[in-house]
């Protein structure tokens, strides 16, 4: 299917949905979105007009009209029940990471591959995403990638206005109709410091994020509570947060918050650290070593993240997480229930928890 097929297919498919007198985005907008010249989405609306499912106005805009005559419009869960094409918006931040677009591209490769149609929308906050939303018609589904910032309650009612179906990929509070699919960090945490002590580390530092989200607020209760324990109260420290999300300089800063807590810990005769949110393995190895740190001869390292992602690990660091791959299909398959079964609870699904063994570790022993 060529791009301009794609638009026309994925215009058709919204223009049955839409509610008459919804605003379609601007020639500009679907120039952007669909990486189109002028003269194609002109075209691709024209042909609209002449099946009837748009209308233009000078000055105004083009709209949907509602259905074509001897077709009358329905809803997007009538359609999705009798098997039609249907249209997904895919809305993500704009500065989003390596994983955040690699489940990006797989879900539009998945639902495209199933006769779906797709929208790729960027926004930089939820102000900026609510104007957004008021330019587009509305779709059948809606997968938001958000998994680092609040969703306020105006954006999800917006959000709500613009589709039947609403997927959120990323741990995320539920309870407004809202499906969720993600990860929480606390079992990640425990099994890195269970298998740490297991090799006789005396003392184990934890570097995350300060920035509020569900997973690793998870991730911090774990760690709180295994601090608590008598077996770990010497060893496990006082958490490290970061003030910065991936991926802008973080590498840096976690580097430097890793020497100054190991240059206080002299005494220590074999420390460790879990660190959350590294994509650049490789970068964080050379600044470590660059930092005059040798990897795991002085310092065991363990990172939290996505254990099939080879950047991530920079094929060398032990990681504890998730795998990209299982969080595509956790969405995906979400979406697709959804559809099957629309009266069907809402709520959030848990991954699976994965590791991959890397060369980070001092004498690394099976967790006992």
């Amino acid at each position: 299917m060529t791009d301009t097929a794609r638009l026309q297919s994925y215009l058709r498919s919204v223009a049955h949905a839409a509610a008459a007198g919804e605003k379609l985005p601007t020639v500009r907008q679907l120039m952007r979105d669909f990486s189109l010249s002028q003269q194609n989405v002109e075209r691709a609306l024209k042909i609209l007009k002449d099946e009837g499912l748009v209308a233009a106005h000078v000055g105004r805009g083009t709209f949907f009209t509602g259905g074509s005559a001897g077709e009358p419009a329905t809803s997007g869960r009538n359609r999705a029940e009798e098997g039609a094409q249907r249209s997904v918006m895919l809305l993500k931040r704009s500065s989003n990471n390596l994983r955040g677009r690699i489940v990006v591209e797989e879900l539009q490769r998945l639902l495209n591959g199933a006769g779906h149609v797709t929208l790729e929308v960027g926004y930089s906050d939820s102000e900026h995403a609510k104007q957004v939303l008021q330019t587009l018609p509305r779709f059948d589904a809606c997968i938001v990638q958000n998994s680092f910032d609040t969703m306020p309650i105006d954006m999800i009612a917006a959000l709500k206005r613009k589709a039947d179906t609403i997927v959120v990929d990323g741990a995320w509070l539920v309870g407004t109709d809202v499906d969720a699919v993600g990860f929480e960090w606390g079992q990640s945490v425990e099994t890195a410091v269970r298998r740490l002590a297991a090799a006789g580390h005396d003392r184990i530092q934890f570097v995350t994020t300060s920035s509020f989200f569900l997973a690793n607020e998870m991730g911090l209760h774990r760690w709180r509570l295994l601090r608590e324990q008598s077996a770990f109260a010497q060893v496990l420290q006082p958490e490290t947060r970061i003030v910065k999300l991936p991926p802008k300089d973080y590498e840096e800063v976690v580097v430097a918050a890793i020497r100054t807590a190991h240059a206080a810990a002299s005494g220590a005769r074999r420390p460790a650290v879990i660190v959350w949110g590294v994509e650049d393995g490789a970068k964080f190895r050379s600044l470590l070593a660059a930092g005059g740190l040798d990897i795991p001869s002085d310092l065991s390292v363990v990172l939290l993240g996505r254990t099939d992602l080879e950047p991530e690990s920079g094929t060398f660091f032990h990681m504890i997480g998730y795998r990209a791959a299982d969080q595509v299909k956790g969405v995906y398959d979400r979406l697709i229930e959804r559809w099957r079964e629309p009266n069907a609870p809402y709520g959030l699904r848990l991954l699976p928890m994965t590791e991959r063994l890397g060369e980070s570790l001092r004498d690394q022993e099976p967790i006992r």
